[in-house]
């Protein structure tokens, strides 16, 4: 008999737990959140029942960055780092939908550390320039990086698993970006120099962006389907990055 009613506890113990697991998995626990920041980030003020769960509102990314096309042998240093971030609206497309979108404003910073140099080239048939990458041969250049800076808009399709915890997430976008900010900048000895004038750059851009990982850390990556430059002569050259994205609140 005691056995029995050992047994009998368990089971209504374990179904107990199920029903508070349920609700947990559905927002249950969501609901109990009070405003503050990073993941806890609720708002104003703490959310009622019929409050749609929000994430990955304001998120970071650092990451390796490098160019691809014709390059003429020029190497990317390993620690060519750069960084971008990303405030955006979270509209999942029900209250407790696993799926929805983001869209917000974002500014990406590319920082590529190389061993070359751009060399601005007069056209024989006119009297624009073309810009020209090759190894740099000259004095020992112990600063020597390309910067491009970006003000974007950033898209998500937004797909993760219905958990508050050990949540998957799977995003794949794409942004627009219009480039603020140029400069080629290098240091040889005590002496600093800082070249802004590339002739034909081009300053819109775009690509896919894809976000895979669980809770607030996720991979990050992005491939810009346009040039860095608009002249027929010069080199193509497109940007592309992969690192880490960490999502705040």
């Amino acid at each position: 008999m005691n056995k029995l009613i050992v047994i009998v506890l368990i089971l209504t113990s374990a179904a107990s737990w199920s029903q508070k697991e349920d609700k947990y998995e559905y927002g249950e626990a969501f609901k109990r959140r009070k405003p503050g920041i990073f993941r806890l980030y609720t708002g104003l003020s703490a959310p009622d029942e019929d409050s749609p769960i929000k994430f990955d509102r304001f998120n970071t990314a650092f990451f390796w960055n490098s160019w691809i096309g014709e390059t003429n042998g020029v190497k990317t240093k390993f620690y060519a780092i750069g960084h971008d971030i990303n405030l955006m609206f979270d509209v999942p497309f029900g209250k407790r939908s696993p799926i929805g979108i983001g869209i917000g404003l974002g500014y990406s910073h590319f920082n590529i550390r190389n061993n070359g140099q751009f060399d601005f080239v007069d056209n024989p048939t006119n009297q624009n320039q073309h810009t020209y990458l090759s190894p740099y041969i000259g004095p020992k250049r112990w600063i020597n990086r390309t910067v491009f800076n970006f003000l974007e808009v950033p898209f998500e399709l937004r797909i993760r698993a219905r958990r508050e915890r050990g949540k998957f997430k799977f995003y794949p976008g794409f942004k627009f970006a219009f480039m603020v900010e140029n400069y080629i900048k290098w240091r040889i000895e005590s002496e600093e120099y800082k070249e802004f004038n590339f002739p034909d750059l081009n300053r819109i851009h775009y690509g896919p962006t894809i976000r895979i990982g669980v809770d607030n850390v996720m991979l990050w990556g992005f491939y810009d389907m346009t040039t860095l430059f608009t002249d027929p002569n010069s080199n193509k050259l497109q940007l592309f990055g992969a690192g880490i994205s960490i999502g705040w609140f």
